[in-house]
C-alpha cells in the first residue's frame, strides 16, 4: 500500500494512502514541491477508504515523499494530518 508524505513549510505533515495505480502520477507531480501552481491528487480518505481529491499548493510543502508500505509505527494511529 503507498503512500503520500508530505512535509510543510509551516512545520506541518500529512500522509495519505494511494491506490497503486496512482503511483505514476503522483510521483510526477511531487517534483513540484517548492514550486509555484497547484496539482489534484488522486488519494483515499483515511477514515472510510474512499477515493478523493487532494488539491496540493506546492509553494507551501517543503518536502514530498512517496513510500510502498505503512509509515506509521506499530500500535500509533497517524491518518491524516498532524500538528
Amino acid at each position: 500500500m503507498p503512500f503520500l508524505l508530505l512535509y510543510g513549510v509551516g512545520g506541518w505533515t500529512a500522509r495519505w494512502e494511494i491506490d497503486s495505480d496512482e503511483v505514476e502520477p503522483v510521483r510526477s507531480e511531487i517534483l513540484r514541491v517548492g514550486g509555484a501552481g497547484s496539482s489534484e491528487l488522486s488519494v483515499l480518505d483515511p477514515g472510510s477508504d474512499t477515493p478523493a481529491q487532494l488539491v496540493v499548493c506546492w509553494a507551501a510543502v517543503a518536502a514530498a515523499v512517496l513510500i510502498d508500505g505503512d509509515p506509521t509505527p506499530q500500535g500509533v494511529d497517524g491518518s491524516g494530518q498532524y500538528a
